[in-house]
């Protein structure tokens, strides 16, 4: 698995696997919320975040072509002073965004678990 220092190392990843959104289905988004639930305890739990109290939060919103293929999805952060932040979102233009509120030590564990994720669904 490789290390990404920075948004465009992740989405170019997901380029360089040959993905677009056409790959990505209801499910593979499932996945990707379990990784990135996995990525941003960890992080909690070594110092890697700016503070111990980031989770997931349980709401995504997103939208699907009838047949599952994914047309845009937001997934997003909670923590003790606020809630719903942007964690990774599939936008309706094509492009993935990483938390452009974050700086990259709050962003690291969200880039891991996409990382993780794109060999998974690659594979």
């Amino acid at each position: 698995m490789i290390t990404c220092k920075n948004s465009d190392d992740a989405r170019n990843y997901f380029a360089e696997k040959g993905l677009t959104y056409k790959d990505v289905s209801e499910g593979d988004i499932g996945v990707l919320f379990i990784l990135l639930n996995k990525h941003v305890k960890r992080a909690n739990k070594a110092g890697g975040m700016s503070t111990n109290t980031m989770r997931m939060s349980q709401k995504i919103k997103s939208k699907y072509n009838t047949n599952g293929i994914v047309k845009e999805c937001y997934f997003f952060l909670n923590s003790h002073y606020f809630t719903q932040r942007e964690a990774i979102s599939f936008n309706s233009d094509g492009f993935i965004g990483f938390a452009g509120w974050a700086d990259a030590g709050n962003k690291s564990p969200l880039m891991s678990a996409f990382v993780e994720w794109v060999d998974a669904i690659s594979s």
